[in-house]
């Protein structure tokens, strides 16, 4: 028969994730000198990206995580390669000298076969928890989406204040908490317009016509210096940052790259593209003011910042929000019905969600950073009893003993953990541009779900992270 086209397979049924196979692709994908670790304090190649490639194998992604999971250690790791995955869409490439062997590696077509297999399987693992979360009734209709987004509009409006402006401006180091923001917002800006460039191609009518003009000004009209990306670039060369793609990385915090993960994927995947209508109505009308609080608090933390990138989102995105809406989200609505209109507000509040999520991480960041000197204190306050419980065999404890110059990448646990110095001398790195000496004999609390590392300043240093889950039961 001429339908009778099967044949013994490996995969029978492609719309059923593989496990394996997906395993197999992200430690492939993994196993790579740009992705493995090093010593450097930031990424000292272009194309580096350290994903902690030794650690991953240990790590489970086939289980969905739920909302409260998002924060976890596993979370953090399947961003982190979710994100370098997605580069593979993306030419990049430096301003200086290029090292072919890198640049041949990342751009390899084992490296974007292995990409595009484990992308759709991290999302899967990642995003779930939204299906969940946003529930979308399906009575909607052009007048009444435009009821609700006005509101929104009006809402948004009014704010005086963002959790990350009220996190700076109220930092024991504003400054440092400034540029620590810049870098979180870094993920997105400094490729802007190229998730979205992705609906550059196709065939889909006038909708396709009036998000190019959006497109477009993002890319400055083809002059470069006025492309929103080179204007950010600006911006961090202002904050003394170096605005090399992803010269920070080991710093971007799991919430920025979950936000980024997502308009990745809506732009990616063709299939959320009314997702996509519904999160860029979000973004443009959300940032008219909350681009002019972040601008007003940064300039306020460091004074010489170049603020021309959000003064451009101020006046230019009061444009895109009305083009949004009038072109995309309306003319969506009345062409593709129910569907499309259900779809728009979901992608709307997923979007307004998942930033919601990356904010929130951000001020507990610089919460953490903020309370190094507490953390220290309450180290010396339960030490004793820590180890008594070790003794007792009821606290678990991981011994290390590392060289000179030795560095632990940035990462996070899952519970409160305890670090103690036993030999030598460790830089605790608690965050961006801020470390905490420790000395034998001293130590520091680790809070759950909080980006920080170690660089060894002595010969050797031994010290060992003891797992007290929850710091104030032992207070």
């Amino acid at each position: 028969m001429k339908s009778d086209i099967q044949d013994t397979r490996l995969i029978s049924d492609f719309s059923v994730i593989n496990d394996d196979l997906c395993r197999d692709a992200i430690l492939g994908f993994c196993d790579s000198p740009l992705f493995h670790d090093d010593g450097n304090r930031y990424e000292e190649n272009f194309y580096g990206r350290r994903l902690r490639p030794h650690v991953i194998k240990y790590l489970n992604f086939t289980k969905p995580l739920e909302t409260g999971e998002t924060c976890n250690y596993a979370a953090f790791a399947a961003n982190r390669i979710l994100f370098a995955m997605n580069e593979v869409d993306f030419l990049m490439l430096p301003s200086g000298d290029l090292k072919p062997k890198d640049f041949e590696d990342r751009y390899s077509n084992a490296r974007i076969s292995q990409a595009h297999l484990g992308m759709p399987y991290l999302e899967k693992y990642l995003f779930s928890f939204l299906d969940k979360e946003i529930v979308v009734s399906d009575n909607w209709s052009v007048k009444s989406v435009e009821e609700y987004f006005k509101g929104f509009a009006e809402q948004a409006s009014k704010i005086t204040s963002t959790p990350a402006t009220e996190a700076i401006l109220s930092s024991n180091q504003p400054s440092v908490s400034a540029r620590d923001w810049l870098i979180q917002l870094a993920p997105d800006f400094l490729i802007e317009s190229s998730p979205m460039a992705r609906y550059a191609s196709g065939n889909y009518g006038p909708i396709s016509s009036s998000l190019f003009k959006i497109i477009i000004d993002e890319l400055g009209y083809g002059e470069h210096d006025r492309k929103h990306s080179s204007l950010f670039e600006e911006t961090l060369k202002s904050a003394e940052l170096s605005s090399e793609p992803h010269k920070y990385w080991q710093y971007y915090l799991n919430g920025s790259l979950l936000l980024a993960n997502y308009y990745n994927m809506i732009t990616r995947n063709r299939r959320y593209f009314f997702r996509y209508i519904g999160a860029i109505y979000q973004a443009e009308t959300g940032f008219i003011r909350t681009c002019a609080l972040w601008r007003d608090a940064l300039k306020s933390a460091l004074p010489s910042l170049d603020v021309r990138y959000f003064d451009e989102h101020c006046h230019i995105d009061i444009d895109h929000s009305r083009m949004a809406f009038d072109s995309l989200v309306k003319v969506a609505i009345e062409a593709y019905g129910n569907y499309a209109a259900q779809e728009i507000v979901r992608g709307f509040e997923e979007a307004r969600f998942v930033s919601e999520i990356a904010e929130k991480d951000f001020v507990a960041q610089v919460k953490w950073k903020d309370e190094s000197t507490l953390n220290t204190t309450r180290y010396k306050q339960i030490w004793p009893a820590v180890q008594a419980a070790y003794k007792a065999g009821e606290v678990d404890i991981g011994p290390l003993d590392e060289p000179r110059n030795e560095l632990s990448i940035t990462h996070s646990h899952d519970g409160d953990e305890l670090c103690h110095v036993s030999e030598g001398t460790m830089e605790f790195l608690n965050g961006f541009q801020h470390s905490t000496i420790l000395k034998k004999d001293e130590g520091i609390i680790i809070q759950r779900n909080r980006l920080h590392g170690a660089l060894i300043q002595s010969e050797n240093c031994k010290y060992e992270i003891y797992s007290i889950k929850d710091v104030y039961r032992w207070l």
